[in-house]
């Protein structure tokens, strides 16, 4: 396990994680043909909540710019922002309290920070099927602009870490994407009642 970079580590142990929320509605309905405003409404709700309960946390551990590494930039107002150019009202939320453990954080940037560079594809495929841009919904998945993955990549390479710090790493990245999992069937299950 030594031999892996933490990168190719957490994408080896969460592949499977990661394809069940592509797959799964609403997060899959972005790569649909059919997609409209409604179903992009809810991928939106699926990712403002996810990014509301981790968002506090991400700060607390990685909010210094001037540390000259990896820092976390706050993404939840252009989600809010998307909501409320789609007419759709914001979700109230709890915000979660901070995860006490650095290296799990770690693990849970890694699910943002990856959906960040998944929205330079999905910007362009969203613009043309909904015909909006960053001004009109896609202020999200516009964020790949400022570069915050490969900040966040660059960074990885320089931490060295133990097995044990790399477990928690990989954990808190599962533990991301559990709780995107759990969003998605949330509101399928709201849907359909």
């Amino acid at each position: 396990m030594e031999n892996l970079s933490l990168l190719a580590l957490l994408r080896q142990q969460t592949a499977a994680k990661h394809r069940q929320v592509e797959q799964q509605a609403p997060i899959s309905a972005l790569m649909s043909a059919d997609l409209d405003d409604d179903g992009y409404l809810d991928a939106l709700f699926v990712l403002h909540d996810f990014v509301a309960s981790a968002e506090r946390s991400l700060q607390h551990h990685f909010g210094d710019q001037s540390s000259g590494t990896y820092y976390y930039m706050p993404r939840l107002r252009e989600i809010i922002r998307d909501i409320h150019q789609l007419q759709g009202i914001t979700p109230t939320y709890q915000p979660a309290t901070v995860e006490p453990c650095f290296y799990r954080a770690i693990g849970i940037a890694y699910v943002i920070e990856g959906s960040t560079a998944g929205g330079k594809i999905l910007a362009k495929r969203l613009a043309r099927q909904l015909r909006r841009d960053r001004n009109s919904g896609l202020a999200y998945f516009n964020f790949h602009r400022r570069g915050t993955w490969s900040l966040f990549q660059r960074w990885l390479k320089t931490l060295q870490l133990s097995s044990s710090q790399q477990q928690r790493c990989i954990s808190g990245a599962m533990d991301g994407f559990d709780t995107l999992l759990a969003q998605q069937h949330s509101i399928y299950q709201q849907q359909s009642c």
